[in-house]
């Protein structure tokens, strides 16, 4: 039998997005949780650390990504090295690598490696 992934007290999960290097879950409160290798920020989390080599980064301890005041999200997709969520206000907001300008965003800056990078300072792609 497989072990259960742990998302938090109470917390399951409506929707995966899994690739090679990291895997998230849109939660049953709108939230997102991402776990897995992190160099290029694909998880959200604000740093470059990797996140459930450890049982105890996982559950409660496993960071919520941040997606901006008030903000929630409807759904999730991940690529190798970079994940996208469509927000509940029709937006859509993508991290990680962008090595080629493939979040959206016009640049080639990573986002989400960094603490300042997530949240309101994310902003939407404009479409």
């Amino acid at each position: 039998n497989l072990p259960v992934v742990n998302l938090g007290t109470g917390r399951t999960a409506t929707a995966i997005a899994a690739r090679r290097t990291h895997s998230c879950a849109l939660l049953d409160n709108a939230s997102v949780k991402c776990w897995g290798y992190n160099l290029r920020g694909q998880l959200g989390i604000g740093s470059t650390n990797h996140m459930g080599d450890n049982s105890s980064e996982m559950g409660d301890n496993l960071p919520v990504v941040n997606l901006g005041t008030g903000r929630t999200a409807t759904a999730i997709d991940a690529r190798n090295i970079s994940t996208c969520a469509i927000l509940d206000n029709g937006s859509i907001k993508c991290w990680g690598c962008n090595s080629d300008g493939n979040l959206g965003y016009g640049h080639t800056i990573l986002l989400g490696d960094d603490s300042d990078e997530m949240g309101d300072n994310l902003s939407a792609i404009d479409l």
